[in-house]
């Protein structure tokens, strides 16, 4: 939706543009007697037909079967379900036909009206409103003068390339938080898995065997955001190897894994409430502190306190953990894990995701490059009569580029740092709600570098974009001032 309004935005200033440059032609079909209303239907005529045709086929492409399909043939290559069925819902097919046409036919509206109730003469003339920011006293060089009053005179159009920059941003964090979201569930379930094998049993041994570390696991369940997982309650020996977790005596004290905290958002000293369904009955734990897996979603506590708690006999247990592979009759196993298994299932999410992760960056490139050419080439056909002038006077073209292209490299570097920080403010707020139905960690941290790297990206890809301008400001003639005569 929000890509919808910008590109809706792009379309009205484009408009608001050729009203500009046909103002004598506007200004002279009023005083033949042509109302505003039927010159308000021709200008949205454009936008609100380019907006439904990109509907029409963005839906068909992606809502059709083959779309469907080829968004989850990941999905199928890795599973093993069965095809599902395309419903077409009348809610999203009205999104995807009714909204694109109605954004943009209601923005352009609101943009154009303004334009069109200026009095024909002043059309047919060509005359420009005052900019009261051409009021501001300004101190310094001509060059420096210069690029603010023509920053100032093309604001809106800034606006729009800083909103530009900022929604291109916004997927390029959604690409990434998918990325090292998987990159952590990856590295950190292979770290935090100290054990070589879990064993979980129907009917546990009398007796423990040298080698074996015993535990207590019960299986409940907590809710969030809409969706129910399973949570592991784990009795635990303190100095358990496995697991660093300093477990102390208490039937209501309790430590969490990260992935635990992460998803459901615990810190210290909060109260964990647990639904055990076999039982019917709600269990609530202080939480004592965070314990570093991210394996799954843990709560350990003090095996005999456990005990104790769930009404078992002293020295009972029903799992196992080891450094090596146990000979356990396998009657008697609910299940077992292994580290080479955590490793395997640890990588799927990378490779599940990396296809979505590289489409995500691609469509935010893309974005970013046709919303920065199409905004600074309309602040240079504006500018076509003064560059026209200029080249009259003698002016050469690096002075030129100086002029009309170089300051707004600061308007992009102020909307990328501006922007780095507050797309990924808003994009660690959403991003859990996105992934709401997954039983993982949210860890979405990132180094510095990856800043780094965004943000010179960004200066690169202006650069691309400023060579091809200044191809265009090349093409820009100096007899082109001399059109201009009433």
């Amino acid at each position: 939706m929000i890509v919808l309004l910008l590109f809706a935005y792009v379309l009205s200033v484009f408009t608001v543009h050729s009203i500009e440059q046909e103002s004598g032609v506007i200004g002279t079909l009023y005083a033949m007697g042509v109302k505003r209303k039927e010159l308000m239907r021709h200008y949205l005529m454009l936008p609100v037909m380019v907006t439904f045709l990109s509907g029409v086929s963005g839906t068909a492409l992606g809502y059709s079967r083959f779309g469907v399909n080829k968004y989850l043939s990941e999905t199928y290559g890795y599973f093993s379900i069965p095809k599902t069925d395309v419903l077409y819902e009348p809610y999203l097919l009205l999104y995807g036909l009714v909204m694109p046409p109605l954004a943009a036919a209601l923005i352009n509206y609101l943009v154009i009206q303004k334009k069109l109730a200026r009095h024909p003469l002043v059309l047919i003339r060509g005359e420009q409103k005052k900019d009261r920011a051409t009021a501001i006293h300004l101190s310094g060089g001509f060059v420096r003068v210069f690029r603010i009053r023509q920053l100032l005179r093309e604001r809106r159009t800034a606006a729009a390339v800083f909103l530009g920059i900022f929604i291109s941003l916004l997927i390029v964090m959604l690409s990434l938080d998918c990325y090292v979201l998987c990159s952590h569930v990856k590295t950190e379930n292979i770290r935090d898995t100290k054990f070589a094998w879990m064993y979980t049993y129907k009917y546990p041994e009398e007796e423990t065997s040298e080698g074996w570390e015993e535990a207590y696991g019960v299986t409940m369940k907590k809710e969030v955001l809409g969706y129910s997982f399973d949570v592991t309650l784990l009795g635990i020996h303190e100095g358990n190897p496995y697991f660093d977790a300093p477990v102390e005596e208490g039937e209501n004290r309790v430590l969490v894994s990260s992935a635990l905290a992460q998803k459901y958002g615990i810190d210290e000293g909060d109260i964990l409430t647990l639904l055990d369904e076999e039982k019917d009955r709600y269990y609530a734990f202080r939480v004592d502190g965070t314990v570093t897996y991210s394996a799954g979603f843990f709560v350990f506590m003090d095996i005999d306190s456990m005990r104790n708690l769930m009404g078992k006999s002293k020295g009972y247990y029903n799992i196992v953990f080891s450094d090596h592979a146990l000979d356990i009759d396998n009657s008697r196993l609910y299940a077992s894990l292994s580290k080479e298994e955590v490793e395997k299932s640890a990588a799927v999410f990378v490779e599940q995701m990396k296809g979505m992760v590289a489409s995500l960056l691609v469509d935010s490139v893309l974005i970013f490059a046709v919303v920065m050419y199409l905004m600074m080439k309309v602040m240079i056909d504006r500018s076509a009569l003064s560059v026209s002038l200029f080249k009259v006077f003698g002016y050469r073209k690096k002075e030129i580029r100086k002029l009309y292209l170089n300051g707004n490299f600061f308007v992009v570097a102020v909307s990328a740092l501006a922007g780095l920080p507050l797309a990924k403010a808003v994009m660690d707020l959403l991003f859990p709600y996105m992934v709401a139905n997954i039983a993982c960690g949210i860890n979405l941290a990132f180094s510095w570098q990856m800043y780094a790297g965004i943000f010179l990206s960004v200066l690169v890809l202006y650069a691309i974009i400023n060579g091809l301008l200044m191809r265009k400001v090349n093409r820009i003639l100096p007899a082109e001032v001399l059109k201009l005569r009433e």
